[in-house]
């Protein structure tokens, strides 16, 4: 328990003094939607084009910031210092930890500013649309992790980052966006919750095969 909070810890501490990821992600967020609000006017946008763009921004400020989980400790040189240190499962539960709180904070920010642009479009069911925003959070930060320790040391990485990711976050991406647009009309609350228990499903399955890969990864 306290090998993998402090892992995290480690890498919240060092991304609060230099802030790459941080900075990178919501700027990415801010001009994303800047441009999605000038390409479609608000009056126009429909439920879902709107559910759409918003997965589309969620997914591409992701790629650019989770890569950064392993890709520091490359560019840094403590890959060695933090397998003699930590457990594989520590290094990947911290990781992830890490993951899913830079994945809750893209969230946050591509939700309010597709509120502040896009205020023709009034979400019925606000509570669902969160859990199905959370649940689909832990899904795409686990699979960043193991992608993320995968391509690390790739002269290419930033390319290989997203085309690995997306394949596998295809399923998630699309029962996600159909339960934001449920969410949004305010259609029956079992489909909502039907997609978000496939979401949790995949989720978990992607952070068990996750965890059990990092392994074999983590001492290549």
């Amino acid at each position: 328990m306290k090998g993998f909070l402090a892992v995290a810890y480690k890498d919240l501490q060092i991304e609060f003094r230099n802030r790459y990821t941080l900075t990178t992600t919501i700027l990415f967020t801010l001009i994303s939607t800047t441009i999605v609000n000038f390409s479609i006017p608000s009056n126009l946008i429909q439920t879902q084009v709107y559910s759409g763009m918003l997965w589309i921004v969620i997914f591409f400020a992701s790629m650019t910031g989770m890569m950064r989980a392993f890709v520091s400790e490359e560019e840094k040189g403590t890959t060695l210092l933090l397998k003699m240190l930590s457990t594989p499962y520590a290094v990947f539960f911290g990781k992830f930890l890490f993951n899913l709180l830079i994945s809750i904070l893209v969230n946050l920010t591509s939700i309010l500013m597709f509120m502040l642009f896009f205020d023709k479009i009034s979400i019925k069911y606000f509570h669902l649309f969160a859990l199905t925003m959370l649940v689909a959070g832990i899904g795409i930060a686990g699979c960043s992790t193991i992608i993320g320790a995968i391509v690390s040391r790739a002269n290419v990485k930033g390319a290989l980052f997203p085309i690995l990711s997306l394949p596998i976050l295809i399923p998630l991406l699309m029962v996600g966006i159909e339960a934001t647009q449920f969410s949004i009309v305010g259609k029956d609350l079992k489909l909502i919750l039907q997609d978000n228990i496939v979401i949790f499903a995949y989720s978990g399955l992607l952070i068990t095969l996750s965890s059990l890969l990092f392994e074999f990864v983590w001492k290549e």
